[in-house]
């Protein structure tokens, strides 16, 4: 993602400053990269949707839609609901998971189990004392659902939360044991919060998705970000989804008549008749992402998480500097931006980076700027030494 130094300079106080942390402006300021010239490896996106033909839909209905209030929330639910085959009486529509996520821990108050690492807003939004963790183990990370159920029939939780593919492991949880999870915990009248926002990347796609299950269990709740599916996480758009529709009326009374803007509608109303065009641009990011997972494991040392989402999960290599300070000088010799973990609830996180995959050029560049970089690093301490 590049934007021209005039506008960066223009529009955000960090532009054009190749020394600033890649820490900083990844912590401090997690989004608005687009205003600054580098490469984003942190931004999990599909690359090649939408189609041109959407963009120049979206170009031409511009001015009409600034100028426009959107549809309220029952009508946006049901093009939601045309989209995905579901009654929108099922539906909250979101201005990204983001916005619900206050609403069920802060608004509801759920206490809940969340396998870590994890995305950190499930972490940090909850209430003091409504939050358990279980920790995944290296070096897969991957989510034992048995011992995940034994271990939340423990706790006095009302919720366990799940992302199937987890953010930011990149693993999925298969539909069978997800099934098997959610059955265990709704004998315990016990929720299953399912964060299924990367679930199109997994090699099977929506067939991993627990969405056509609701009926069977009425106990799941599913939590949806569009933006990354269909590269446009720019419009904050999402849904919940539940079988319960008085669980669904109840989180529609904390969020406002207009939660979803304009041009999120009219994006809306266009891509259910994209949908060959959506699964081919599935396929080519799960190619993108199997290419920078070879590109990484070619890496002397380093470790990466074989991946099912659309980003990858490595520990770098003893001898490099721990993932901060990579990020901060590959960021300025390169200006290439990953994400490192230290921030996550996980051992040894400052050695674990997360990085988006993009096409097959990008991968190689990021790849070659690592070795470099880290390299690089190396050397300075040798000349000090």
């Amino acid at each position: 993602m590049t934007a021209g130094a005039n506008v960066s300079t223009a529009l955000h106080p960090f532009a054009g400053n190749t020394s600033t942390a890649g820490s900083r402006l990844v912590n401090d300021l997690p989004g608005g990269y687009w205003q600054h010239d580098l490469a984003d490896h942190v931004l999990l996106v599909n690359n090649y949707f939408p189609p041109s033909t959407l963009l120049e839909e979206l170009r031409v209905a511009l001015p009409k839609l600034l100028g426009s209030y959107p549809s309220p929330h029952q009508q946006i639910a049901k093009q939601i609901g045309e989209l995905i085959e579901q009654d929108p009486n099922r539906l909250v529509v979101c201005n990204g998971v983001a916005e619900i996520i206050p609403v069920l821990l802060r608004g509801l108050g759920l206490r809940i189990a969340v396998p870590t690492p994890s995305f950190n807003p499930y972490e940090y939004t909850a209430l003091p004392g409504r939050l358990v963790r279980f920790p995944l183990s290296a070096p897969s990370f991957d989510l034992d659902v048995d011992e995940f159920a034994s271990f939340v029939e423990k706790t006095d939780v009302d919720a366990a939360i799940v992302i199937s593919p987890n953010n930011p492991t990149s693993r999925v949880v298969g539909k069978e044991k997800l099934v098997k999870l959610a059955t265990r915990l709704g004998e315990r009248g016990k929720m299953l919060l399912l964060d299924e926002s990367f679930v199109e990347f997994a090699d099977l796609g929506h067939h991993e998705s627990l969405e056509s299950d609701l009926d069977a269990l009425s106990n799941v709740v599913v939590l949806k970000s569009l933006g990354k599916i269909y590269g446009s996480c720019g419009l904050r758009v999402g849904y919940v989804l539940s079988s319960n529709t008085a669980f669904a009326e109840r989180l529609r009374e904390f969020l406002p008549i207009w939660n979803v803007n304009s041009l999120a509608e009219f994006f809306l109303s266009r891509i259910g008749s994209l949908r060959s065009e959506a699964e081919a641009s599935w396929k080519q990011v799960r190619a993108d992402r199997d290419n920078l997972f070879g590109l990484l494991s070619s890496i002397p040392g380093m470790i990466v998480i074989p991946p099912h989402a659309n980003f990858a999960l490595c520990r770098t290599p003893d001898e490099w500097p721990d993932g901060p300070a990579l990020a901060d000088a590959l960021l300025e010799r390169h200006r290439i931006l990953v994400r490192h973990n230290s921030g996550k609830t996980m051992g040894e996180g400052g050695r674990y980076l997360r990085i988006a995959a993009r096409r097959a050029a990008d991968n190689q560049r990021l790849v070659d700027g690592l070795v470099e970089t880290a390299a690089a690093i190396a050397g300075r301490r040798d000349e000090v030494s």
